[in-house]
């Protein structure tokens, strides 16, 4: 598998130096991008600093041999290097994406403070005709609504604070959609796992302005069932999703709902705010921070009960804007600060500088941990 996954990546790359001739072959056409990211991460107390840095590489090829046939391979290459690699405990095993059920990724060397990973991110072909389509493969299956929890999504939850992935994970599935009409449509997937398979139903349509959409399956061997929506109340957009997991033995049933409201001003400001109920999730305050889990899963989309977001954002300029997120969990007494500023340095090169801040309650309300990133990204 290491050998043919090397192939890959060089037929591709090949193809990527000589993109010119790309446009004359229309069942071709290659994009994708490489990042620098470095980081530094800081005790509560400013007192100890901690580097790394990640050389990101995403190829991605387009390929479309018909008119109702198109398929799509995508690869993600990082290199990481720096202080986290040395000092996080099996810091290679959290770069498997568990939705996945088939290991196609080659860890190419792992020494004490650097390594490199390859993995084959999307694999897939889909069939079209009129009125259905049929999805076979390693695919991204969004059945999320609001921007930020997404309850829905059963097949590919993501965590909000890793926002160096843009394309989000996908799942090894197999996806139908029916157009019912030109307002509801029809969709049923099955996805392996590592674990036990998720096989779900969902059934969208627009009603009065709304888009509405009710979902029921298996996620792995528990009946779940949810409704999803999104329209507006005056000028304010209105979104939300609803997730119920049946327990069964030993396990407690789970429910998780958020609810998402946000406005443009004349001025060009955009605020948004969110609510994010866990029935599950911690209640009061924590004794060990690392034991704090942010490993996003369809159960637990936050580590709180309740979690609240504020966040506004604006583009000063065309090519400068700047994001600021606040999310707050009263029952841990948890704060998180999440500034994001992007800068376009030419038409293909972007800089962006970003802070994450974590507070909460030990002993005392205090913080925790603060990280800085600092990224160019040059896409192609």
């Amino acid at each position: 598998m290491k050998y043919l996954i090397l192939i890959w990546v060089i037929m591709i790359s090949r193809i990527a130096y000589a993109q010119d001739s790309l446009p004359t072959n229309p069942k071709l056409s290659l994009s994708g991008y490489i990042k620098d990211l470095q980081w530094v991460r800081f005790d509560k107390n400013f007192k100890h600093a901690y580097a790394t840095n990640l050389v990101h590489n995403r190829l991605n090829l387009k390929w479309k041999p018909a008119n109702k046939i198109n398929g799509r391979l995508e690869i993600r290459n990082r290199f990481y290097w720096g202080d986290d690699v040395k000092m996080i405990s099996g810091f290679k095993d959290h770069l498997r994406n568990q939705n996945e059920a088939v290991d196609l990724s080659v860890l190419w060397f792992d020494n004490q403070s650097n390594l490199l990973h390859t993995n084959i991110e999307r694999l897939w072909l889909e069939y079209r005709k009129t009125k259905w389509n049929l999805r076979a493969g390693r695919q991204r299956i969004n059945w999320g609504i609001t921007n930020t929890w997404n309850p829905n999504d059963l097949f590919n939850t993501y965590n909000f604070l890793d926002f160096d992935y843009e394309e989000r994970p996908g799942s090894d599935a197999v996806k139908m959609q029916y157009l019912v009409n030109d307002r509801s449509h029809v969709e049923f997937a099955f996805a392996g796992t590592n674990h036990e398979p998720i096989t779900a139903i969902k059934y969208f349509t627009n009603y009065k302005k709304y888009d509405l959409q009710a979902i029921a399956g298996l996620h792995q061997n528990f009946f779940t069932a949810g409704l999803g929506w999104a329209g507006s109340i005056g000028d304010a957009g209105f979104k939300g999703e609803a997730q119920y997991f049946a327990g069964k033995k030993d396990t407690a049933s789970q429910l998780n709902i958020t609810m998402e409201a946000d406005y443009i001003f004349e001025s060009g400001w955009y605020v948004s705010s969110a609510v994010l109920y866990h029935q599950n999730g911690l209640n009061g305050p924590v004794t060990d921070w690392t034991k704090v889990n942010f490993q996003a899963a369809p159960t637990q989309l936050m580590p709180g009960k309740w979690n609240i977001l504020l966040n506004t954002s604006r583009e000063f300029n065309p090519r400068f804007n700047g994001t600021m997120s606040l999310v707050f969990s009263p029952g841990m007494n948890m704060l998180i600060l999440f500034p994001y500023f992007k800068y376009n340095l030419t038409k293909d090169m972007d800089a962006d500088l970003v802070w994450q801040s974590f507070f909460t309650e030990l002993n005392t309300f205090g913080a925790v941990s603060h990280t800085g990133f600092f990224r160019l990204k040059y896409s192609f």
